[in-house]
C-alpha cells in the first residue's frame, strides 16, 4: 500500500522593506542582518567565525587568507526625507551612555540596506568617531562620501601587498602585473580623506 506524501511547497517573502520589518523587533532585525552577512561573504570565500556571547564590540572575525578582520554588522530599512539611508554608528549603551566605535574595538563595518540587499564595506577609520553614517544605494551616479565603500568587499580581500586570495570571488579583484601587484579597489585616498574631515582630526604641524 502506497503512502501519500503531501507535497509542501514555502516560498521566501519578497526582499521588501515594509515585509521585512513586520512583526519584526529590532533584535531579530539584526539577527536577520547577521544571517544575511554570514551567507554574503561565505559564498564569496571567506571564513567566518562568530565569538562566544555577546561580550565582544564586534559581530564577527572574517578570515580572508591573509588576515582576520573585525566586522560590525549593521542594517537599515528605513529612508529619511533627503532620501537617505543611514546606519548608527554605536555601541550598545552602558551607564545609559553610547559609545562610537575606534579601532581599537573593531576594523569594519559592514552596513546592510534591507530594501535594497546592498552592503557597504566601511573601515573603522573612514568614519570613526561619526555616530551616523548616510548612504545613497538608490542613485546611478555616486553621491556621498561612503559610496565608494558601496560592496567594496575587495578591502577585505587585498593584502598590504596587494596580492588577493584566488579563493575570493570578488568583483574588484587585485591584478598582478609582472613581478609587482597593483590593487584595483586602492579607497587608501579615499580613507585619508574621509580621516581629514573627522571631527576628532588634529592636522599635523610641520616640522
Amino acid at each position: 500500500m502506497e503512502t501519500l506524501i503531501p507535497q509542501i511547497y514555502a516560498e521566501a517573502a519578497p526582499l521588501d522593506g515594509r515585509t521585512l520589518i513586520r512583526h519584526r523587533t529590532t533584535k531579530s532585525l539584526g539577527e536577520l542582518a547577521e544571517l544575511a552577512f554570514l551567507y554574503k561573504a561565505a559564498t564569496l570565500g571567506f571564513g567566518v567565525a562568530k565569538p562566544l556571547g555577546d561580550n565582544e564590540p564586534f559581530d564577527f572575525i572574517l578570515n580572508s587568507g591573509h588576515r582576520l578582520w573585525r566586522v560590525q554588522v549593521k542594517s537599515t530599512f528605513h529612508q529619511g526625507k533627503s532620501g537617505e539611508f543611514s546606519f548608527r554608528a554605536v555601541r550598545a549603551a552602558v551607564a545609559g551612555k553610547t559609545r562610537t566605535y575606534t579601532a581599537d574595538a573593531i576594523d569594519v563595518l559592514a552596513g546592510w540596506v534591507m530594501s535594497l540587499d546592498v552592503w557597504y564595506i566601511i573601515p573603522v577609520q573612514a568614519f570613526a568617531p561619526r555616530r551616523t553614517l548616510a548612504v545613497y544605494p538608490h542613485r546611478e551616479l555616486e553621491a556621498g562620501q561612503f559610496e565608494p565603500f558601496r560592496e567594496a568587499w575587495c578591502l577585505l580581500a587585498c593584502s598590504k601587498e596587494g596580492a588577493s586570495d584566488r579563493s575570493l570571488l570578488i568583483d574588484r579583484p587585485c591584478q598582478s602585473s609582472g613581478s609587482r601587484s597593483s590593487c584595483g579597489c586602492d579607497l587608501k585616498d579615499v580613507i585619508a580623506r574621509l580621516q581629514a574631515q573627522s571631527p576628532d582630526h588634529k592636522p599635523r604641524r610641520p616640522r
